[in-house]
C-alpha cells in the first residue's frame, strides 16, 4: 500500500510539475516579445479576457511609457508560481501566477508578476505588472 501511494504521489507532482513548466514556457516566451519591443504583438498573443479589457492603443502606450524607460533585460529569475482556480475580477477558472526578480538596464532588483489563464486551452497573459 505504501508504495502504491508513493507511486501516486510521484504521479500526481509529475503532472502538477509539468503544467507549471508549461506556463512558465508560455509565460517566458511572452515576456520575450514585451523585451523585444513587440507590444503588439504582445496583445495579439494575450488571453482574449485581456484584451476585453485593455485596448492594444491603450496596452502599447502603456508599456511605451512603463516598459521601455527600463532598458534591456541583464538578467530574470523565477521567483515562484502558483496555481489557482479563482482570482479578484476573473471568472472561476485555471490561473497561474508567476513572479519574476528581473534586474533591468535602468532598473535593478524589480519584480514582474505575470498572470496567465488557461480558459483557452493554453496559457496565456491577462495580467503584467512591474514593482
Amino acid at each position: 500500500m505504501k508504495k502504491l501511494i508513493l507511486i501516486l504521489s510521484f504521479c500526481f507532482s509529475s503532472l502538477t510539475w509539468a503544467g507549471e513548466s508549461a506556463g512558465v514556457t508560455a509565460a517566458k516566451a511572452w515576456l520575450s516579445m514585451v523585451d523585444s519591443g513587440e507590444y503588439a504583438e504582445s496583445w495579439q498573443q494575450a488571453d482574449a479576457f485581456f484584451k476585453s479589457q485593455l485596448p492594444q492603443a491603450n496596452w502599447d502606450a502603456a508599456l511605451k511609457e512603463v516598459r521601455t524607460p527600463l532598458g534591456a533585460v541583464v538578467s530574470r529569475t523565477e521567483l515562484g508560481s502558483k496555481e489557482y482556480s479563482a482570482l479578484p475580477g476573473v471568472p472561476d477558472g485555471q490561473y497561474l501566477v508567476i513572479q519574476f526578480q528581473t534586474d533591468f538596464q535602468n532598473k535593478k532588483s524589480s519584480t514582474e508578476t505575470l498572470t496567465l489563464s488557461k480558459s483557452s486551452g493554453e496559457w496565456l497573459p491577462i495580467g503584467y505588472f512591474i514593482k
